[in-house]
């Protein structure tokens, strides 16, 4: 699992990418009232500990890569939805008008027609539509496999380690690992969103591993676009170029790498500046905090252009 340490090698070995430290704590000062919300806390549609488990390991499968088509908008209950929550939602809106039932035998029986007319709004899918419904057809191809067994096995596990490698050790698709200089880097960004929502919404899996504290937060798309807008990464003219132009980067380069690792560097900077201040989140929610604020930032900066299922 990725530490610290190895954040540190990260920034400290980057070529394209520096973190500014100041502007770390200016980004800090200048932002107050912070508070961490569970999405699902409001969701009053999932009745069974198990449906719950059964929804966030298909929203988490298939929870990538989102900018390749920002006109795919879900509309739930008047309000507009992108990317990530537009997946979440439109899965949402398809339980609620009784389009999708949390039965593992039906899911694995599902075509890819009905796949699609639950993922379509207005006309549009979601960018990377056959990859999703491969990761969601293997999904719950393992899951179904391992019958009651594989709820069993969860329930089983007493911390939010034993809870990650179970993921990633039994679903291939969430192993997210990078090579940088030497180093295997293990970001898990699905895994890890997938251990929250469970420890969330499991009251079992919450009882068993009481916090997941030993965490790391997400790397993905918009927050090393927040941290370059708010001058907190500053890149080499090489990168800067990519970025702007919206050169493909590809993945498991290590300009991806580095946007990727020094992200996870800063936000356990803030977590520490913010522990300082008696401020105290673990790092999931302060990367779900720092994510939030995407929206209220200049969008004519592009997020760097990685194609990954991975984030």
């Amino acid at each position: 699992m990725i530490n610290n340490n190895i954040l540190t090698y990260i920034n400290e070995n980057s070529d394209y990418v520096t973190v500014n430290i100041d502007k770390v704590y200016a980004f800090l000062n200048d932002i107050d009232n912070l508070k961490y919300d569970y999405w699902l806390d409001n969701i009053d549609l999932l009745k069974t500990e198990k449906e719950k488990i059964i929804f966030v390991f298909i929203c988490e499968s298939m929870n990538f890569c989102f900018w390749g088509n920002k006109k795919w908008i879900v509309k739930y209950k008047n309000q507009d939805y992108h990317g990530s929550e537009a997946l979440f939602y439109s899965l949402i809106k398809a339980i609620d008008e009784s389009k999708l039932v949390l039965n593992l035998k039906n899911l694995e029986n599902m075509d890819q027609n009905k796949f699609e007319s639950i993922m379509e709004s207005d006309g549009e899918l979601p960018p990377l539509i056959e990859e999703r419904y491969c990761l969601f057809k293997e999904t719950i191809k393992i899951m179904n496999q391992k019958g009651e067994t594989f709820f069993e096995e969860l329930f089983s596990l007493k911390s939010d380690e034993e809870l990650l490698e179970y993921i990633v050790n039994n679903i291939n698709h969430f192993d997210d690992k990078s090579e940088f200089k030497g180093k295997t880097i293990h970001f898990n960004k699905r895994a890890i969103l997938l251990v929250n929502d469970l420890y969330n919404l499991s009251e079992t899996i919450r009882k068993n591993i009481k916090n997941i504290n030993n965490l790391i937060g997400c790397a993905d798309y918009s927050i090393p676009r927040l941290l370059m807008v708010n001058k907190i990464f500053e890149y080499n003219n090489e990168l800067s170029n990519v970025i702007m132009t919206k050169i493909p980067i590809e993945h498991n380069s290590q300009m991806e790498v580095e946007i990727r690792g020094n992200t996870l560097y800063v936000l356990e900077l803030m977590k520490n500046i913010l522990k300082e201040k008696n401020i105290d989140f673990n790092s999931v929610e302060l990367d779900n905090i720092i994510w939030k604020m995407r929206n209220h930032i200049n969008n004519d900066i592009p997020v760097h252009q990685t194609e990954s299922i991975y984030y």
